[in-house]
């Protein structure tokens, strides 16, 4: 066999070491040198010295030296953000080393997001595929609204996401390596107490919804950007919310008790009004329909955690879900 000489990658792999991915992620966290020393238990002589190594391996500066101390470069931001993801996966691979035993009972554990609305509904199905059969998936399931399950998923601490395409969101994700597959649409609707007057009334126009009180999830979901973007359609302002809450399913709830109108997903609203505790609001003109989705990192494509749960959606897909109203 001829002789291959060595890549700028095979250097990079024989030189850097996860301390030195450690280091750059607490320097970066803490925005100094001499914070980043008592959190790593060295001196800052010995990091100042570790920090050159790194950068020299790298063949850039991870950070620029000012007056007003460190800042990172644009290298050094693409270095750090990577730094942190592969730490988090050592953690991870630990964690799913340990479940697995002598024994291996567990195959892979996948970190899974998903917003509450869904996770009784879409997201049950999901898991049942996942951990059936002999693939020995375990799911470690969060829930939470939108905004913070995509700022836990680009930290590293979420391997996949369950969950609507919301455009606000998924901007911050650009040149972060995400990749969004659509697994069906979602219907936003208006709900109002079972007993609030509109509720006998059909083709209700948005000027009429514009005087009453609402309660809204909080900016930057997409049931609040979904109802806003109605309004001013319609050549109107959103009502300032009496109440704001973190999940549609909660905005539901607080409707129940008799607060306001909420805009909501079609999947909530069925579940409020089979409660019988709030009716559907017959709106003139509807509400966009969302897209939902599987969100995973494109260079984890290949993974078992994501493909077994790629397949597990198709399957769940195949059958026509999330129901529309």
């Amino acid at each position: 066999m001829g002789y291959t000489s060595p890549t700028p990658q095979d250097h990079l792999l024989a030189r850097l070491r996860f301390r030195h991915l450690q280091l750059i992620a607490e320097i970066e966290r803490t925005g100094s040198l001499s914070a980043a020393t008592s959190a790593l238990n060295v001196t800052q002589p010995a990091l100042s010295k570790a920090l050159k190594e790194i950068e020299g391996i790298l063949g850039f500066a991870v950070f620029s030296r000012g007056a007003r101390g460190l800042h990172m470069t644009v290298q050094g931001s693409v270095v750090t953000r990577g730094a942190k993801l592969l730490l988090e996966e050592l953690r991870h691979v630990h964690a799913e080393a340990l479940a697995a035993g002598p024994e291996g009972r567990v195959s892979a554990i996948l970190r899974l997001g998903a917003p509450a609305y869904l996770t009784s509904t879409v997201v049950p199905k999901i898991i049942s595929r996942l951990v059936a059969g002999k693939s020995l998936m375990a799911v470690d399931l969060h829930e939470a609204n939108v905004p913070r399950l995509f700022a836990a998923f680009l930290e590293g601490t979420l391997d996949a996401l369950i969950t609507v395409y919301n455009p606000d969101v998924m901007s911050e994700t650009v040149g972060h390596g995400v990749q969004f597959e659509k697994i069906g649409e979602e219907e936003y609707v208006v709900i109002a107490p079972a007993k609030h007057p509109l509720v006998r009334m059909r083709a209700i126009t948005w000027e009429t919804l514009a005087s009453q009180s609402w309660v809204l999830t909080r900016k930057p979901s997409l049931s609040r950007l979904f109802i806003e973007d109605s309004f001013l359609r319609h050549g109107l302002m959103c009502p300032p919310p009496v109440c704001e809450t973190d999940s549609p399913r909660t905005s539901a709830q607080i409707v129940a008790q008799g607060v306001g109108l909420s805009s909501v997903p079609g999947i909530t609203a069925k579940e409020a009004v089979n409660s019988g505790a709030a009716r559907l609001v017959r709106v003139q003109t509807p509400q966009p329909r969302a897209t939902l989705g599987l969100v995973y990192r494109t260079a984890a494509a290949r993974h078992p955690r994501i493909k077994l749960l790629r397949e597990a959606v198709s399957q769940v897909s195949g059958l026509g879900l999330p129901i529309a109203w």
